[in-house]
């Protein structure tokens, strides 16, 4: 049978990845140390940022702009905390290495959300090109080099699709 150029494909090191996966776990938590330090994780600063650095009223996309309003800004209490304990954890994990399949599905989540809500404000790959790499971590187990997953797979063997 004949080979294809195609058919042999070049491996890459789940090293280069394992860089990749750190360097958006240190841009989310060098963005969650400005957004501390400029109060945007309490519900007044979560307001100023919905309401005054990412206007919702010049968000086109009305119907996101509608679940900002409707429902994270009525329990910005709540959701202030949330987000700075959740964004900091994100960061954390993906900086380390650790539940990186289950961060890596969060940090999209994040991301996407976050797009939709500068969406008009900010520059798009600002934000689809971190997706693009974390999606790429999810499916190559990109913790298990230079991170805390590769100590849970000896440690725990194989486990389930999210955990490592």
């Amino acid at each position: 049978m004949r080979r294809l150029l195609f058919d042999k494909q070049p491996s890459t090191s789940l090293t280069w990845l394992a860089l990749l996966r750190s360097m958006v776990g240190l841009v989310i938590l060098t963005s969650w140390a400005s957004n501390v330090g400029k109060g945007f994780y309490t519900p007044d600063g979560l307001f100023h940022f919905f309401t005054q650095v990412f206007p919702q009223s010049a968000n086109p996309l009305t119907w996101y702009a509608a679940f900002i309003n409707g429902v994270i800004l009525p329990i910005r209490s709540f959701f202030a905390p949330f987000q700075l304990v959740a964004e900091f954890l994100l960061g954390l994990a993906l900086l380390t290495g650790g539940f990186t399949r289950l961060f890596s599905l969060a940090g999209i989540f994040f991301l996407s959300n976050t797009m939709l809500a500068t969406f008009g404000h900010d520059w798009l790959w600002a934000y689809l090109m971190p997706i693009g790499i974390l999606g790429v971590v999810f499916f190559t187990h990109a913790g298990r080099a230079l991170g805390i997953d590769s100590l849970l797979v000896k440690r725990f063997g194989e486990r389930g699709l999210l955990l490592w």
